[in-house]
């Protein structure tokens, strides 16, 4: 009985050693597998980063920098907000900006807004092949369309000032369907060649702008108020919300 008894005690022992490592087995491949996704969503975190400093940057060489009356802005609406499609849309805008180059040194003092829109008339066929053949070289075949004319643009923060939603003069390049997050600047006076990139107010409906001039402000029902409107930039939410979501691990 006692030989008995000690051999199913080393039975005993042998399974509970192996019920252990099983599970100290499953522990390391569980611990395994929150590693492999802490790892895919902090590459995922990084790619939105990358994505929306582009869009988020000012140059802080046109802090100070006012649209005046007599300008032409020039927007770039992208087909979508799917990251391929905001990606040809930067392409886009190098190579339209790029171009822009060859040629801005006609609107540098231009005898009036009158003769500045003579010479962006002109050059509209050239800005539409740039951007067919920017959208062939990205393996994209959607519908594009280069416009001169006044187009509806939202309300605006650039250089410090906030603009409000109404029609405005502009160069429009719409892309596809036109319904992605757009990219702009002002083209006359030239000012697209210092400024990197702007970003959309994020004033509600109920707040009152500064206004470029009466003339641009006419039908927006704007008005100036004492208190500026707090802007709040994706990228800095992004980064606070990220390690606030890493402290909150080892909490």
């Amino acid at each position: 009985m006692t030989l008995n008894r000690s051999g199913e005690d080393r039975e005993a022992g042998g399974t509970k050693e192996t019920k252990d490592t099983k599970e100290f087995e499953k522990y390391n491949r569980t611990r395994s597998g929150l590693g492999v996704r802490s790892a895919l969503l902090l590459i995922l975190c990084m790619a939105i980063l990358l994505m929306s400093w582009e869009g988020q940057k000012t140059d802080a060489a046109v802090a100070k920098t006012e649209i005046p009356k007599d300008s032409i802005r020039l927007r770039i609406l992208a087909n979508s907000d799917r990251p391929e499609d905001q990606i040809v849309k930067r392409h886009v805008r190098d190579a339209v900006v790029e171009q822009m180059n060859g040629w801005v040194e006609k609107l540098d003092h231009p005898q009036s807004l009158e003769e500045a829109r003579k010479i962006v008339r002109t050059k509209l066929p050239e800005i539409e092949e740039q951007v067919g053949r920017t959208l062939r070289a990205n393996g994209e075949s959607y519908s594009y369309k280069v416009e001169l004319g006044v187009v509806p643009f939202p309300t605006k923060l650039y250089g410090g000032e906030v603009y409000p939603a109404g029609n405005y003069e502009a160069v429009r390049v719409t892309l596809g369907t036109g319904e992605g997050q757009n990219w702009w600047c002002v083209l006359f006076p030239p000012l697209c060649f210092i400024d990197a990139g702007t970003g959309d107010a994020v004033s509600k409906a109920g707040d009152q702008v500064k206004t470029a001039s009466a003339a641009e402000s006419k039908g927006a029902g704007a008005k100036t108020e004492s208190k500026a409107p707090e802007v709040r930039f994706f990228l800095w939410d992004l980064l606070s919300g990220f390690f606030n979501w890493i402290g909150s691990l080892f909490s």
